[in-house]
């Protein structure tokens, strides 16, 4: 807590000298250099988790790929009525499952875009914290300015984000094949 009658700054608020490190610099630049490699575990974290979600989310698209295919079978059987009706209006709510599982695919691969985005903008501030050049307060301050400004470009070059653009609607349903990426 910061003490309002103190007369003089807190020396950790300070700007180092520009001279021979001070005492406090090994103990700042130990403090930076584990928050980096904290960044670079949920990083890692981050990455696994991706690799684990991408080969399941593969593995369902290739089911749906596979009942994709054996709706078109079904399509171009030929029957008498009713069973030919019946078997008609099962496979159109075959497919509109399959286009709405189609969406909740496309919508883990963008998740996956924005997820991966994020890992490299925590590698950015990683390496940036654990890189051993001097910097004063300041320049700390624009190097940290400037990894923002680069993620957020980043993110704007994946599209506007559903969670910060409430007035973005959900992808609608293909009115004919299914594409599974």
């Amino acid at each position: 807590m910061i003490d309002p009658g103190a007369d003089a700054p807190d020396a950790d608020a300070r700007e180092p000298d520009a001279g021979p490190e001070t005492p406090r610099t090994p103990a700042l630049r130990a403090v930076i250099g584990e928050f980096g490699r904290h960044l670079d575990l949920l990083s890692e974290q981050l990455g696994a988790s991706l690799r684990e979600a991408d080969g399941e989310c593969a593995s369902v698209g290739e089911s749906f790929h596979d009942m994709a295919v054996a709706k078109g079978v079904l399509d171009a059987v030929q029957c008498p009525e009713p069973a030919q009706s019946t078997l008609r209006n099962s496979s159109r709510q075959i497919g509109e499952s399959l286009n709405a599982a189609v969406a909740a695919l496309q919508y883990h691969d963008r998740l996956s875009q924005r997820l991966g985005l994020i890992r490299t903008g925590l590698n950015r501030l990683q390496s940036l914290l654990t890189d051993r050049s001097p910097r004063t307060y300041d320049a700390w301050l624009q190097a940290l300015r400037e990894v923002e400004q680069i993620n957020r470009a980043e993110q704007r070059r994946l599209g506007p984000d559903p969670l910060h653009d409430p007035g973005m609607a959900h992808p609608a349903p293909s009115n004919g094949s299914v594409e599974l990426f």
